[in-house]
């Protein structure tokens, strides 16, 4: 909240100093005062909506997945299994940086494509821990379950009948008959 707040006075102070500037300099003390209520009614509505939206957002790490929700107008929410996340990325900024907080991305194949992260957890603390714990329950969940295949479900063991195991006797034959050519 402190580093959307930061960027929102810094953008006050510029945009609100151009508009404050250029009323004062009409001479009409009617543009000067709206131009102040506008700029007044401008810093309690994002003080408003900056609280309730962080008060929104959630997330929670279950045994077998994530889930979060976000938003003061409009709701998202969000359930992710473990074993769909390929990609675990800290994000970092100055001003991030300065106050101590990150930005972590979780990443899963079918959003690997695009340039947004399909769950994006705000203000953590303490990322890098964060970040192990999700691997530690990523790892745990995939060794309860066994083997998947890219999409995240349990892999399919291969039949030994039917057309592979047709296809896999035609392999062996034709290695049988380069083999019996090759030694005469």
């Amino acid at each position: 909240m402190s580093l959307y707040t930061i960027i929102f006075v810094v953008a006050m102070l510029f945009i609100g100093g151009i508009l404050l500037a250029a009323a004062f300099f009409s001479g009409s003390t009617l543009a000067l005062g709206g131009t102040a209520v506008f700029l007044a009614i401008i810093v309690c509505w994002y003080f408003f909506w900056i609280g309730k939206y962080y008060d929104s957002i959630f997330f929670e790490l279950k045994d077998d997945e994530v889930t979060w929700k976000r938003g003061v107008w409009f709701r998202q929410t969000g359930i992710v299994p473990y074993d769909r996340i390929t990609n675990i990325d800290i994000y970092q900024g100055p001003l991030m940086r300065y106050f101590g907080f990150s930005l972590i991305k979780l990443q899963t194949a079918g959003y690997s494509g695009q340039a947004r992260a399909e769950i994006t957890l705000e203000g953590i603390v303490e990322a890098e821990e964060l970040r192990e714990t999700i691997r530690s329950l990523i790892r745990s969940t995939r060794s309860l379950a066994g083997a998947t295949d890219a999409t995240g479900t349990m892999a399919r063991p291969v039949p030994a009948g039917g057309a592979q195991g047709d296809l896999l006797a035609e392999v062996r034959a034709i290695r049988e008959l380069l083999e019996k050519k090759g030694g005469k």
